[in-house]
């Protein structure tokens, strides 16, 4: 009995120590699955993922359009496909080239040799739009899979590409798609994607981390239909005289708005081997010219605010003066005149005469016409012009300067300058952004902006007139127009290269008002190195003015504001 009842109890204490170890093994155990799963899952997790997935890659979002002032498209971002596949997923390439050579229209032995690589991630080929997209799925071919991006296209082709600009492969290059590059590109997204046992991606296997956002749409203040009309006429200056390059600009005088401005010849944004062959920044707002005769009223309007001269006095022209040593000449004497007949002649002797009475105050008057400033506009690389301050000045600088050599201004720039005289002294800054509209919202609207209060309102007006007076039948007559009160001046430059004046090129200048009644805009053409270096500004530039200034005219429906005799 008493030995019965000692191996029920050894019986008895194998069990609790067993009961013991397994509750000991229990918690021990428990704690690491605690340890495990919440304690440090997250990162199992992470660490298990990563060896199947990647973080993947940015992916921009669409770009923003660019639209005239008019909502006319003149940059979008259309939504294209590239076609991909991973090689090492198929089994039977050849069954496979069959399929696919005629469908995506690839020869087969150009496709065979893509594909007979150790590559996981091939692309096929690009440029699909959504209905060969659809068309190629319905077909069920397995292993071809589809990446979604964006191809830029400019509808107008060449028209305003220079204001444009162009784009690279993920962001802009010149114009305004580089300057709003920023804007227009948006925010960047993230892709994921799921990796094979190599590492390598998975075609098919694309999910989004993180989305991105839309640019912005730029709406600008240039009407593509005046663009056209610019442009059009510019090529018939072109095949008539073949100059180097024709630039014009048509401001709006009152807001500061550039309704027009181009560059010929230009080139095909939507052709980036076009782009590679143009010039760079935009000779409209980045070149610097010199200005010659056409210059001569922000003469006048100094030497009249200033005061040193009324509109009474005479200056006498006998074809020549002598200034510092050097003789500067005119074409024929002029005789005596007064400052609007100075400036209708087009005199050198006169002006040298009237630069003379200004002295250094003439640079005072030209800084304060913004000659040798930036004025900050919306485009990349923007000009300045040169202008020598009085101390650097030799015998000869003012008397050449009082006529427009020896200085250099951007075509946008004298645009601004005629700008003011025609609104009363105030000079706006030019603007070629109407507005920014981010996800449906303006953020940025266009207003006009004073640069700065020139000359008084009495100045410009005078020599508002002086300009009407310039244009007429004993003046520039090939800028007339019936029934309107055009008023402008013609230049006629030469070409410095190297620091030197290169014989047998020439600058064609003319800058004029439409209309001097009742200034709406300001229009300047520039013809630059036209083959006969013998014609003069009035030949050329002046009847390119009058060409778009009647079409304009017609576009804008402006009333005529003078009697037709």
């Amino acid at each position: 009995m008493v030995e019965v009842e000692r191996k029920q109890k050894t019986v008895e204490n194998r069990i609790v120590k067993s009961l013991l170890i397994f509750l000991i093994l229990s918690i021990v155990f428990g704690v690491r699955l605690l340890y495990l799963d919440v304690i440090k899952g997250e990162e199992f997790k992470r660490r298990a993922e990563a060896q199947w997935q990647s973080v993947g890659r940015r992916v921009p979002g669409k770009r923003g359009t660019i639209y005239d002032r008019n909502g006319r498209i003149l940059a979008i971002s259309i939504k294209r496909y590239r076609v991909v596949t991973n090689p090492s997923q198929i089994d039977d390439k050849e069954r496979w080239l069959d399929k696919v050579s005629d469908k995506l229209g690839i020869e087969k032995k150009t496709l065979r040799n893509k594909i007979n690589t150790n590559s996981s991630y091939l692309v096929l080929k690009t440029g699909i739009d959504k209905e060969e997209k659809e068309r190629i799925e319905k077909l069920n071919i397995k292993y071809l899979y589809f990446e979604p991006y964006y191809e830029r296209f400019y509808p107008m082709h060449n028209l305003a590409s220079y204001i444009i600009g162009e784009m690279g492969i993920d962001r802009g290059l010149e114009g305004l798609e580089y300057k709003f590059d920023s804007i227009l590109r948006g925010e960047y997204g993230t892709i994921g994607f799921l990796k094979d046992a190599l590492g390598r991606e998975i075609p098919g296997t694309e999910f989004y981390i993180k989305k991105p956002r839309n640019g912005a749409d730029i709406y600008l203040t240039i009407d593509i239909n005046i663009q056209a009309i610019m442009e059009f006429e510019m090529r018939k200056t072109i095949e008539k005289y073949k100059p180097k390059r024709v630039i014009t600009i048509l401001e709006d005088i009152k807001t500061g708005e550039i309704i027009g401005m181009a560059t010929l010849p230009n080139f095909d944004p939507n052709d980036f081997s076009q782009f590679s062959k143009a010039k760079f920044p935009d000779p409209a707002y980045g070149w610097n010219y010199e200005p010659g005769s056409s210059f001569k009223p922000l003469v006048a309007s100094a030497a009249i605010e200033e005061g040193v001269l009324s509109e009474e006095d005479k200056f006498e022209c006998k074809g020549y003066i002598y200034k510092g040593g050097k003789r500067f000449t005119c074409i024929v004497p002029h005789g005596v005149q007064t400052i609007k007949e100075l400036l209708r002649n087009s005199c050198n002797v006169g002006f040298i005469q009237v630069g003379s009475l200004l002295g250094d105050k003439l640079y005072h008057y030209l800084k304060l016409f913004g000659v040798g400033d930036e004025m900050n506009l919306d485009f990349p690389y923007e000009g300045k012009g040169d202008i020598l301050p009085p101390e650097k000045w030799s015998a000869t600088t003012l008397p050449t300067m009082s006529f427009g050599v020896g200085i250099t201004v951007t075509p946008l720039q004298q645009t601004s300058f005629y700008q003011a005289i025609a609104n009363k002294g105030n000079r706006l800054k030019p603007q070629i952004i109407k507005r920014i509209v981010k996800d449906g919202k303006v953020i940025k609207e266009a207003k006009p902006s004073l640069i700065k209060k020139v000359i008084s309102e009495t100045t410009a007006n005078k020599v508002l007139s002086y300009l009407k007076y310039v244009v007429g039948r004993n003046g520039v007559r090939r800028a007339v127009i019936t029934g309107y009160s055009i008023g402008g001046k013609t230049g006629t430059a030469g070409v410095i290269e190297n620091g030197k004046y290169v014989e047998g090129k020439t600058v064609l200048w003319f800058v004029g008002i439409i209309t001097t009644k009742n200034p709406r805009y300001v229009l300047t053409v520039l013809v630059d190195e036209p083959e006969d270096s013998s014609l003069y500004a009035s030949q050329v530039a002046a009847p390119l003015f009058k060409r778009i200034a009647e079409r304009v005219i017609k576009y804008f429906e402006i009333e005529p504001d003078e009697k037709v005799k």
